[in-house]
């Protein structure tokens, strides 16, 4: 089930400038994915943790907020499935940013794909 609750751009310029660096990186992460995961179809990229991810802060960024349900319901409609505990982490992973420029946010451990 999809957290319902709503991410707010912050108004503080150092902690846009994090998440916008944030956007940057899972915009690139989502481009590895691309290449080397969904080669025959890109788009599902964006419905992985850093596809989420990117997903939620270009929104902030385009919209200034984000009702995590909203974007999830047109998720579902686009790509057919969200994996919620997925798209949960990655809401709470922008909100944190959000707040707190990411110093709650935990370092997780690279999963290694088979080859």
């Amino acid at each position: 089930m999809i957290k319902p609750f709503k991410i707010m751009l912050p108004d503080s310029a150092p902690l846009q400038k994090k998440l916008k660096k944030k956007l940057s990186e899972y915009e690139k992460r989502v481009s590895v994915l691309k290449k080397k995961l969904y080669a025959n179809n890109p788009d599902l990229s964006y419905i992985t943790l850093p596809g989420f991810k990117a997903l939620i802060a270009r929104r902030l960024y385009q919209r200034g907020e984000v009702n995590t349900q909203e974007l999830a319901k047109e998720l579902i409609e686009e790509y057919g499935r969200v994996d919620s505990d997925e798209f949960n982490t990655a809401a709470g992973v922008i909100n944190d940013y959000c707040k707190t420029g990411g110093k709650k946010v935990k370092k997780m451990p690279l999963k290694k794909t088979a080859s």
